[in-house]
This record gives C-alpha cells, structure tokens and sequence, in this order.
C-alpha cells in the first residue's frame, strides 16, 4: 500500500479543520456543570440566571443573590449562582410527607398521660 504525499497533506489538513472546528465547539459551548467554576461579570449571572441587568445589580445590592466584590466591580461564580439556584428548589408534597415521616420514625415523641 504506497500513499503519495499529496494525500498524506490533504489527510493531515482534513485532520487539522476537523479539529479546530470541535475546538471552535468545545470553547462556545456554555458551561452548564457545577463542576467547573467560571468567574465573571454581570454578563455571567444574566447567561445563568436569564434575569435581567438591573434585576441582578437589585438582587445584589439586598444581598438576594451570590456575588463578590472588587474596586466597585461585581463578580460572579457559575458554581455559586448554579448552587443558588438549585436551593431555591420547592419540595414536591410527596417529597415533605417523606421527610415529615423520617423526622416521626427519628423521634420517639412521649405521649403525655392524665394525673389521676
């Protein structure tokens, strides 16, 4: 099996454009994992959040939502806001029955009797 150097080239440069299209892909896929922790602006918590500008500075200012602070700046941690997030999840009715009877089987609650 003999190939030419032509096709050793055309091989490569295909190698070369398959990569960098799935680099191209891999870098402006948004980061979505609490896993990896991006630090940003106000462009950041908008991204995650989907709330607006001035809603974030408000959240921000009544301490209502994760942020830091530097010279006058405001930073934000993707994992800090995805975390902030998931906390604010509701329970299911079924999810507190489940609690309220673990807390009930944890607890041996004494059933008061009547003086006599």
């Amino acid at each position: 099996m003999h190939t030419s150097y032509e096709e050793v080239i055309c091989r490569l440069t295909r190698i070369e454009t398959l990569l960098s299209e799935l680099t191209a892909d891999y870098t402006q896929a948004p980061d979505r994992t609490l896993e990896n922790d991006r630090l940003g602006g106000i462009e950041l918590a908008m991204e995650i959040t989907g709330l607006a500008k001035s809603t974030i500075y408000t959240m921000a200012s009544e301490g209502l939502i994760p942020f830091m602070k530097q010279r006058k700046k405001l930073y934000f941690s993707s994992r800090d806001l995805y975390q902030w997030i998931k906390d604010g999840k509701h329970k299911t009715l079924q999810e507190m029955e489940q609690e309220i009877q673990r807390h009930l089987s944890q607890k041996s609650v004494p059933v008061a009797t009547p003086n006599r």
